[in-house]
């Protein structure tokens, strides 16, 4: 880049910041008010219509919660394709408004247009009506898949959590070669998704459709263009990552003042704190919000000549405006009310975040070592890392080889940690066993059969989570057979079991009806499933505290895979989860332990801001 491309680079990037916070601080309150009022609209009421469509749907076909296991077709398919077609659009109507309306301000705002409400009105009746149009649909996969992906733009409460399933991409990670896949797939979302960044802009002030809205963001977003706005967006975001920093010690030091003066009343002081720093995150989420798109505007403005875009005429005329002062008291009250409101009804959710879990922590198929001595997963050196940094069971996986017997195995290929172009369904007992194996962290060890497993287990004083895993040779009778492998062994009782099919499940309770048994599911929602099991263990993704409420109502217990990061094992943790199945049990261990031998409520309160609070 040349000295002049240099220094046009960086007068770019100081523009869309200073004429961003600009248009910003011209808004105000009103602009702050309006997306206040969008979250809040959609919290108490599209949430719960979209909730409500979405259960009659699954009653529709008579299905009581979502259960990938137990998808069958049935009678009411067609009623319940249609209603989820119905919340696909409400919620795409839904987003995309919530983002025109942004738009829309800050665009009045720079051009000085005044912000009479039934103007204000009528261009987003113009652009509900473009949204309605089959030509709009490309935005459908922008909002929600690259958007929210990549993270990197506008921010909705409608796309929070839509990102791929940790299982996924923790499985994928596992292998040098669907690792670099996985990134290189990353990044290249995320370079399209900063060429695409104008394209609401685009489609919510000219005339462009989606797909026309779409090209013409790459058009204007070139090299020196598109680096200006990710300085300028990443400048915004560090600011709010202070201001982040400043909410969470000032939400936590009178719950700290309480602790050492009155700890009777830390319940009600954290309970209170926290409620006021939710709506406050959810303000700074606005603002954030409203930087970010100020900036896309004002790239528009800036680059729309180049394109030959011809900008819709903001309509005029209206006489209802949105007045500041009447704006910012508005905004203040409600923020006050919320914060009282969210606080009354934190307190017990404090005192239930506050007492000591009891959680069972379960090593993933073993334990690699989390940097540390360790062994493969599902061999016999993983087992016994597992033993000895504490954790509480193990989890680990049997399947069935070409001739009936079982071996301790994951994947249904032999290539990953063998090395060898292989299935398990295709090779003998005899040719499985002994197999060596290595992993990514370089431990290395050689895959057992299930009798030398279960075996050591005992030896070692570890209980077992068994896993039944299909594997392509699994013979009508795999659950008895399995059944009279570990009765001969003497060990049937001493374990645990699960599994993803519900078949096998449903097996292993009518033969056994005393063993602990539980249904694992990839992906989960709406209710507990209908299952024979004990206890169901979920995704993490998939793990909300609806669900896990929901499995309690039907007495079930309730555990969590594979919980690898830490925040959310702490999450989980308070929550009260029978268990949490995990790559690092040391990490579990010790945060329950710190939980455990807590006094006060300052570090509960830390925890609930980092589940409870979210800014961006």
């Amino acid at each position: 880049m040349s000295a002049v491309g240099t220094a046009r680079f960086w007068a770019t990037w100081g523009a869309l910041l200073r004429e961003g916070w600009a248009a910003v601080r011209a808004g105000g309150a009103r602009l702050i008010g309006v997306l206040f009022a969008f979250q809040a609209i959609s919290l108490l009421l599209a949430f719960p219509l979209i909730g409500w469509l979405f259960r009659q749907a699954l009653r529709a076909d008579g299905m009581t919660a979502v259960d990938l296991g137990a998808l069958r077709p049935g009678g009411g398919v067609t009623i319940t394709l249609g209603l989820l077609i119905l919340i696909s659009l409400l919620v795409f109507w839904l987003v995309a408004l919530q983002f025109a309306v942004l738009v829309l301000l800050l665009s009045r705002l720079r051009r000085g247009v005044e912000l009479a409400a039934t103007d204000v009105l009528r261009d987003l009746g113009r652009v509900a009506r473009k949204l309605l149009r089959p030509s709009s649909a490309p935005l459908v996969l922008y909002l929600f898949v690259l958007l929210p992906l990549t993270g990197f733009g506008f921010t909705t409460v409608f796309a929070q959590g839509i990102a791929v399933p940790p299982f996924v991409s923790g499985e994928l990670m596992k292998s040098p070669t669907t690792a670099a896949l996985l990134t290189a797939v990353f990044v290249a979302l995320a370079l399209l998704n900063v060429r695409l960044a104008l394209t609401v802009p685009v489609f919510v002030l000219t005339e462009a459709n989606g797909g026309r809205a779409m090209l013409a963001s790459w058009r204007l977003t070139g090299f020196r263009a598109s680096g200006a706005l990710v300085g300028a967006v990443l400048t915004v975001m560090l600011l709010a990552a202070l201001a982040t920093l400043a909410l969470v010690a000032a939400t936590v030091l009178p719950t700290a003042l309480s602790d050492e003066l009155v700890p009777s009343a830390s319940p009600v002081v954290a309970a209170f704190s926290l409620g006021a720093a939710q709506v406050l995150g959810s303000l700074l989420t606005s603002l954030v919000t409203a930087a970010v798109a100020a900036m896309l505007v004002v790239l528009l403005d800036r680059r729309s000549a180049a394109a030959r875009l011809a900008f819709a005429p903001h309509a005029t005329g209206g006489r209802t405006r949105l007045g500041g002062r009447s704006a910012a008291l508005l905004v203040t009250g409600s923020v006050v009310l919320a914060s009282l409101l969210l606080g009354a009804v934190d307190i017990p959710v404090m005192r239930k975040l506050a007492e000591q879990p009891q959680a069972l922590v379960l090593a993933h198929r073993g334990f690699d070592g989390d940097g540390g001595p360790g062994g493969v997963e599902n061999t016999i050196g993983g087992l016994e890392a597992a033993a000895e940094v504490g954790a509480d069971l193990v989890e680990m996986d049997v399947m069935q080889t070409r001739d009936g017997r079982f071996i301790v195995m994951h994947d249904a290929s032999l290539s990953r940690l063998a090395g060898i172009d292989a299935m398990v369904k295709d090779l003998a007992f005899d040719e499985l066993v002994g197999t060596r194996v290595r992993d990514s962290a370089g431990n290395e060890g050689t895959i057992p059969g299930l009798a030398d497993y279960v075996t050591r287990a005992g030896e070692l004083g570890m209980p077992l989570l068994i896993e039944i895993k299909l594997g392509g040779a699994d013979t009508p009778d795999h659950v008895s057979r399995l059944v009279g492998e570990l009765e001969d062994l003497g060990a049937l009782d001493d374990h645990i079991y699960h599994s993803l099919d519900p078949g096998s499940v449903s097996d292993l309770k009518r033969l056994r009806p005393d063993l602990t048994v539980g249904y694992t599911m990839a992906f989960a929602g709406a209710g507990a499933p209908d299952t024979p099991a004990d206890f169901i263990v979920v995704e993490e993704w998939s793990a909300s505290q609806d669900l896990q409420d929901a499995a309690g109502g039907e007495g079930l217990g309730f555990m969590v895979w594979t919980v690898d990061e830490e925040t959310t094992m702490r999450e989980l943790l308070r929550r009260g989860v029978d268990g949490l199945i995990t790559d690092r049990p040391g990490a579990a261990l010790d945060a329950r332990a710190s939980m455990q031998h807590e006094t006060g409520l300052s570090n509960t309160l830390i925890d609930a801001l980092t589940s409870f609070v979210v800014v961006f």
